[in-house]
């Protein structure tokens, strides 16, 4: 038992003085907000000592608990023993803390400094209910439509922004008032009325059979087929 008092006092010593580094480094960094490096270190050097420190103590308790002669000792050093350990709990958790705190600040001043990139601007597609530019304009208002920065009145206001003004496609979605619940309503149906399939089917064909009668009447006999494939190709390609 002896002995193990005997490094326990060496042990206990030790602790303080480092205990003691760490509460000084502490305030430095508190002062400056440097080096925490150094904090690191000094607080892995309490670590291991209260740690060595522990494994004593717990053996000293464990002789001192055997000896009924010896309860009233027992308490006088669980006492002590708890101090120490109130000591590296209340530095660890001022530790903890400022290590976390300065790495935080630290991310934040690096992020600040970053270079920022600068996304080109798009602009808004208008669109004005024919069915024909639907298309064009979805791909380009769809980045809107999903952005989950925006509201869905912030939404709801670009929309109108897009519909060219007493356009059919504007008076479509005017029947809505401007709220969360309308935006997807008034989506819903633009998509209803002109994002359909078989209507733009009637309308690509309309415009070929237009391009030939424009041939027939020009006194062609023949189609001019370099025409007629380019178109075919565009709007087979929009599908």
């Amino acid at each position: 038992m002896d002995a193990l008092k005997a490094q326990r006092k060496s042990l206990r010593t030790a602790f303080a003085v480092a205990a003691k580094n760490v509460r000084q480094h502490l305030e430095v960094l508190e002062a400056d907000g440097k080096d925490l490096g150094k904090l690191s270190s000094l607080y892995s050097q309490l670590d291991d000592k209260f740690s060595r420190l522990e494994v004593i103590q717990k053996e000293i308790s464990s002789l001192l608990l055997e000896d009924t002669n010896t309860h009233s000792e027992f308490e006088t050093d669980f006492e002590a023993a708890e101090s120490y350990r109130d000591s590296y709990l209340e530095l660890k958790t001022k530790v903890e803390t400022s290590l976390k705190s300065s790495r935080g600040l630290m991310k934040c001043s690096s992020t600040d400094n970053a270079p920022k990139l600068k996304l080109p601007k798009f602009e808004l597609e208008k669109f004005s209910g024919d069915p024909k530019e639907f298309l064009a304009f979805w791909s380009i208002f769809s980045k809107i439509h999903e952005s989950d920065d925006l509201t869905e009145v912030d939404k709801f206001q670009y929309l109108y922004q897009c519909m060219v003004p007493e356009s059919r496609a504007a008076r479509l979605i005017s029947i809505f008032p401007i709220t969360n619940e309308n935006y997807s309503k008034a989506i819903q149906q633009l998509k209803a009325r002109f994002d359909r399939e078989e209507l733009l089917v009637q309308i690509y064909v309309r415009d070929l059979l237009s391009l030939v009668m424009k041939n027939v009447v020009a006194g062609r006999n023949s189609p001019d087929l370099a025409t007629l494939y380019d178109m075919l190709e565009t709007k087979l390609g929009t599908y």
